[in-house]
């Protein structure tokens, strides 16, 4: 009987989960969207789409499901099982092996990511419940980000804040670090220079890498900070939010909303957080969120390559990242000053390696793989 590691996604409206043999061969994907919020689940498998049962309608029931179900037939033998975990806090900078007082950590962690973390531990539970004896291992969105200089950790508040939680922690982690791991295939020695890696799905963010080592990222305390995203707004006036909380009558419930779910590309254009359906629709507002959005993308890349003394190599990963390949030649153009000179049919075809010989830095798309990490951990530590 093969023996199988399991990696479980859970986000906010989805969980995607995929096998891995011991070589670290993937086996079996799939995603499950639409969770929570009236919504009705769809489940997509890489042996194709498979129905859900009419009646799972949140985490706890679709995570049943998939657990008893779907997985188990084609699994083998579970040996370990993988979580990403979205917050890690201070106190864990690398994966450990989930045990009571590693749960209770995690746990208090949760108001740190409240559209996260509770998801987070549902996967966990869910686990415990029907693979009570097998070993889980959480791996953390923050842990990545845990090298960046103290003096861009903290934020210029009174120091008891900082004591309190209050920092800049940083996040798609995983991502980051999947891509780390195969920069020097593709730069050489270059891979320890100073590389900024731009992650652009829905959720968006960059990290300025030293060395194979963050040294600086675009979000913040929470994941709405940095680059505008598909739902959320990224760096905004601290000024604009008390404005918002005031105009809704002090109710922070309903900011908190309008900041995680109707701003970004979905409040711009007033459309579609999709910059798929955004890039092929006629639409004036549709034009103003991908225009908003490759800028504050310039700015911040500029910021970025500041902050770590320079670029050697730019990265594009993520749905965006990997597949718009208008998004990167606007962005890439905008940075020309830098020296970034862009093959254009290699853009277009998605080549690994996008930029001239004659351009400094380099521009490269690289697939990202959170999965293929987090089962790398389960493997080690189960």
């Amino acid at each position: 009987m093969t023996a199988a590691l399991l990696v479980l996604n859970c986000g906010s409206s989805s969980v995607k989960f995929a096998l891995f043999d011991r070589a670290l061969e993937r086996l079996f994907d799939g995603q499950v969207e639409n969770i929570g919020d009236g919504l009705t689940p769809r489940l997509k498998t890489s042996a194709g789409g498979d129905d859900l049962p009419n009646d799972l309608s949140d985490h706890v029931d679709v995570l049943g499901h998939l657990l008893v179900d779907v997985v188990p037939p084609r699994a083998g033998r579970i040996v370990g099982v993988g979580h990403r975990v979205v917050h890690g806090g201070t106190g864990f900078d690398a994966p450990v092996r989930i045990e009571p007082t590693t749960l209770e950590a995690i746990t208090a962690l949760a108001p740190f990511a409240p559209a996260h973390q509770p998801h987070n531990l549902a996967g966990i539970a869910a686990v415990g419940r029907t693979m009570p004896k097998v070993p889980q291992v959480a791996c953390f969105d923050t842990a990545f980000h845990r090298t960046i200089p103290e003096h861009r950790q903290l934020m210029p508040l009174p120091r008891r804040f900082a004591d309190a939680g209050l920092r800049r922690f940083g996040f798609h982690g995983l991502s980051y670090q999947s891509i780390c791991t195969r920069l020097p295939d593709l730069l050489g020695a270059r891979a320890s220079g100073r590389i900024v890696i731009c992650h652009l799905g829905n959720g968006c963010s960059l990290a300025g890498v030293v060395d194979g080592k963050s040294a600086y990222t675009s979000m913040g305390f929470t994941p709405l900070d940095g680059l505008m995203m598909g739902r959320r707004p990224g760096r905004l006036d601290p000024g604009a939010v008390l404005w918002l909380v005031n105009h809704h009558g002090g109710d922070v419930g309903v900011v908190d909303e309008l900041l995680n779910r109707e701003a970004g590309l979905a409040g711009v254009s007033g459309l579609s957080p999709d910059m798929r359906t955004l890039m092929v629709t006629d639409d004036d507002r549709a034009e103003l969120a991908v225009t908003m959005f490759v800028d504050c993308l310039v700015q911040e890349i500029g910021g970025a390559a500041a902050a770590i003394g320079g670029l050697d190599a730019l990265i594009f990963t993520g749905g965006i990242g990997e597949n718009a390949a208008p998004i990167r030649e606007r962005t890439t153009e905008a940075l020309a000053w830098m020296g970034v000179r862009i093959d254009r049919d290699a853009n277009r075809l998605q080549r690994s390696t996008i930029s001239t010989p004659m351009s400094d830095p380099s521009v490269h798309v690289v697939a990202t793989d959170e999965e293929h990490i987090i089962a790398l951990a389960v493997m080690n530590l189960s």
